[in-house]
């Protein structure tokens, strides 16, 4: 992620929602905050006609693409018919699937290593399940396969009218509920919430006691978690690093 509360598109542009990261996104229930993406393909195409973000066509995307000789050799290559639409969106699709970090400390301590964590981070552990947050925050992905209403047990607002889910639906049931985030790399991925306005993770750690959960947690009970949440950072993805098999 580009670590901006709201990211910029054509013109200098704001967008009005946190951009979410696209590592491990394959794993998600659907994409985008509200879920209005039901697969990496359909979140692929959104940003290109987006008026805000790129204010283009898959049709224009095709011809730019195509004055490429690099590229239009890659993808003779790759693909029999060649530089389409159709197989512009194909790629973006097969190369977010790749974006994928296994291999956290957190993944090797469900694997049995049992060194993998120190104390700290196992109470901080044992303290996200005790506490309830595993109830949202859970899967292969450690969240994003769920929608959960922001603000169950009290309302936050900090400026931000988001509708969330309700936008897509139009289901007053829907109003400000998001996906789950994942909560892999969440050391990686600030600032926090679908608002992008929490800078730190121990206060977003915080919030989420607070609003989801009805509790007020200790600073003891924060730096614990905190510590758990640093585990799992995995390994980036062989694309990314440029190596290739």
């Amino acid at each position: 992620v580009d670590g901006l509360a709201l990211s910029f598109g054509v013109g200098g542009a704001q967008g009005v929602i946190n951009t979410p990261t696209v590592y491990n996104a394959t794993f998600n229930i659907a994409q985008f905050w509200d879920g209005r993406a039901k697969d990496l393909k359909a979140q692929a195409i959104g940003p290109i006609h987006n008026p805000i973000e790129m204010n283009t066509s898959l049709e224009e995307v095709a011809k730019k693409l195509a004055k490429d000789k690099t590229l239009v050799q890659a993808f003779n290559r790759a693909y029999q018919d060649g530089i389409t639409q159709e197989n512009i969106i194909d790629a973006i699709v097969e190369f977010e699937k790749a974006l994928i970090t296994p291999g956290s400390r957190f993944d090797k301590f469900l694997q049995g290593d049992s060194k993998a964590l120190s104390k700290s981070e196992l109470d901080g552990y044992k303290l996200f399940k005790s506490h309830g947050c595993i109830s949202c925050h859970n899967g292969v992905n450690i969240g994003g396969n769920l929608y959960q209403k922001f603000g169950i047990v009290k309302e936050y607002r900090d400026g931000d009218n988001h509708q969330g889910r309700f936008n897509v639906t139009q289901d007053e049931e829907d109003r400000r509920f998001f996906k789950v985030p994942s909560l892999r790399n969440i050391s990686q991925t600030a600032p926090y919430l679908h608002s992008g306005r929490v800078d730190e993770l121990k206060k977003a750690i915080e919030i989420m006691g607070l609003y989801q959960l009805g509790k007020r947690l200790s600073e003891d009970e924060i730096d614990k978690i905190h510590s758990f949440l640093l585990t799992l950072d995995g390994e980036l993805p062989a694309i990314v690093k440029g190596d290739r098999e």
